[in-house]
């Protein structure tokens, strides 16, 4: 496939998926974004790779930045995050020894951030394994002060890609989404990282399990199978 023609697609496929977007009824529950705004505390979106579309679609931020993956699933989403007042930063983790620019995508974050710019990262991509996060998230709170906020957006309705390592989601038309938040986490300097990227972890598991119990369910169940191997 051309680049030209990719581009094209990734346009008409953006279109579609916003055009889906305003039949969208969105619900928020536990929102603390008017609190932490009135003290102008920053704060990043912890999403799961699943909900990327729904999530991304629907913050309701007049700007914000999120990481894209320097990758052809990243190029698709260039168009979304335009039409939707997302400025992508392209990067990724080091992959056999390739620099993915993540590193320098940080730095882009976090200057971002510093400036109280709302952020987005799909804390267990670009790759997985689901649910497991990526330390970015905890390295970007940690050096700007900002609150992390575990987020999930689950459409009443959906197209569910099950070939996908982490069974990625698109709302369809006219469904309900329940946008739900987790309490924000500070990610003080004090804390270690591995255990903040647990924290996370652990709170998307558990608003996972409220908001969408059958996914929940079939990802518990795989990495259940996946420890006993």
């Amino acid at each position: 496939m051309t680049v030209v023609l990719r581009s094209l697609l990734a346009w008409l496929g953006a279109i579609v998926l916003t055009t889906i977007n305003w039949t969208l009824r969105v619900k928020f529950h536990d929102d603390p974004r008017e609190g932490l705004k009135a003290s102008n505390r920053g704060y990043i979106y912890a999403i799961l790779h699943a909900h990327q579309i729904t999530a991304g679609m629907n913050h309701g931020e007049k700007a914000c930045v999120a990481m894209v993956s320097r990758s052809a699933d990243g190029d698709l989403l260039i168009p979304l995050c335009r039409l939707h007042r997302i400025t992508p930063v392209r990067g990724s983790s080091q992959k056999e020894g390739k620099n993915k620019g993540g590193r320098r995508a940080l730095v882009e974050l976090i200057d971002f951030v510093s400036g109280n710019k709302p952020c987005t990262m799909a804390v267990d991509g670009p790759r997985g394994p689901r649910g497991v996060v990526k330390a970015g998230v905890v390295e970007i709170a940690q050096a700007t002060g900002a609150l992390i906020l575990p987020v999930v957006a689950v459409p009443s309705g959906r197209w569910v890609l099950r070939r996908t390592w982490d069974r990625f989601q698109i709302p369809k038309p006219f469904a309900r989404v329940v946008f739900a938040f987790g309490a924000p986490i500070d990610a003080d300097n004090d804390s270690a990282l591995d255990e903040l990227c647990v924290q996370v972890g652990r709170s998307l598991a558990d608003l996972e399990q409220l908001h969408d119990p059958s996914e929940s369910k079939i990802h518990s169940e795989a990495a259940q199978r996946s420890t006993l191997r």
